[in-house]
């Protein structure tokens, strides 16, 4: 009896675990990719803006978990540290989910306020954390190529293209979109 009480228990929990917070949300509001609240109670249970955004990440790097599966760490934009920090802190207890093309990746409990702008992708289902890490990584090249195209800036992608993934993924993660925003809007005050 208690053996059947205990996987009862087991499995309750694995399904709370793997819930799949967006399954309403896909028809009802498309999100950009990033950090939201999670609210717990409602259909659409993924708040409708975001935290912070993938554009404004300021580094991610594909690394291991404590349990040796891939992980992505990343750091929000200095600009969002006040933001993720507020966040996080009145997200004590509650869950934060990462969505990634509407669906929710990723919804840790929060435990602590965050001060630093750190955070960690990481989920129990197999998941090519790879490919999210390339994809997050091209989602941010493209919104600061967009906002330069916009501004009829031109940027060197000869140059660009003939340094190896590494050199490149190195500058797309050292640029920060909110910095590249003021630095065209300074040229055009000018």
């Amino acid at each position: 009896m208690k053996t059947i009480i205990l996987f009862a228990m087991l499995a309750s929990v694995t399904c709370l675990s793997c819930t799949n917070y967006s399954s309403h949300s896909q028809l009802v509001k498309h999100r950009e990719n990033g950090w939201y609240r999670i609210i717990d109670g409602q259909k659409d249970s993924i708040a409708s803006q975001p935290i912070v955004t993938v554009k404004e990440f300021a580094a991610l790097r594909l690394d291991k978990d404590i349990f040796g599966k891939a992980a992505i760490i990343g750091r929000v934009s200095k600009h969002k540290l006040q933001a993720w920090a507020d966040s996080t802190e009145q997200l004590i207890g509650k869950r934060i989910g990462f969505v990634f093309n509407d669906s929710v990746i990723t919804a840790p409990q929060v435990n602590m306020k965050i001060e630093s702008g750190t955070f960690q992708i990481t989920t129990l289902r197999n998941y090519d954390m790879s490919a999210l890490y390339r994809s997050l990584l091209k989602e941010k090249k493209d919104s600061l190529d967009a906002l330069f195209k916009a501004n009829e800036w031109e940027n060197d992608t000869l140059f660009f293209n003939q340094l190896d993934q590494k050199k490149q993924d190195s500058i797309i993660n050292t640029l920060d979109y909110i910095d590249a925003c003021s630095i065209v809007k300074g040229f055009e005050n000018k």
